[in-house]
């Protein structure tokens, strides 16, 4: 019987803890500017509607690397932050310098 009601406690919050994270990344391709903020945030601008994607973690800031102020197409997974404005960059698929 504490096997099926652990597993049933289980089930219910793996449930209620997906719907948190229901949001998929998404796939951005875009020809823009990579940039660093006064805070150090790695921040991508998009030439075509000048939105903002603030670089997530270590691996999108390593990615990026000496491609900061220069015009580069960039195919990344984004993902927009629950309950803020802004949308994160989780990962950077590829970034080319753009000619």
């Amino acid at each position: 019987m504490n096997r099926i009601t652990f597993l049933a406690l289980f089930a219910l919050g793996a449930f209620f803890a997906n719907l948190g994270f229901a949001q998929e990344a998404k796939t951005l391709e875009a020809t823009g500017k990579f940039i660093k903020n006064d805070k150090g945030a790695v921040v991508f601008t998009d030439d075509a509607d000048k939105k903002r994607y603030y670089g997530f973690n270590d691996g999108v800031k390593k990615k990026v690397g000496d491609m900061l102020n220069k015009k580069v197409n960039l195919k990344a997974k984004v993902k927009k932050k629950e309950g803020a404005k802004i949308t994160l960059m989780t990962y950077v698929v590829s970034i080319k310098e753009a000619k």
